[in-house]
């Protein structure tokens, strides 16, 4: 099941507090927003005891896991010939 979101404005933001924020999104390479969520994420992480989406980074994948293993050179031009196959 996913989360529902909703949208938040905030009035009256000190300059002080926007340019501080300005400058740790663009430092961290995420947008405003995104560095406004986290910002909140963390605050909350700990009320909960659990991380959320920002905070959690995936887990690895290992490129094996999306190989398919052929049995033969016969499969395995098989697998290249045959576009429908998965």
């Amino acid at each position: 099941m996913s989360e529902t979101t909703v949208s938040l404005t905030l009035e009256n933001v000190p300059a002080r507090l926007h340019r501080l924020l300005v400058e740790q999104a663009r430092e961290h390479k995420r947008s405003l927003n995104q560095e406004a969520i986290l910002c909140l994420e963390r605050t909350f992480a700990g009320a909960e005891g659990k991380a959320t989406s920002l905070l959690t980074p995936p887990a690895p994948v290992s490129a094996g896991a999306f190989l398919k293993p052929w049995e033969s050179r016969a499969d395995m031009l098989d697998g290249f010939l045959d576009r429908d196959a998965s």
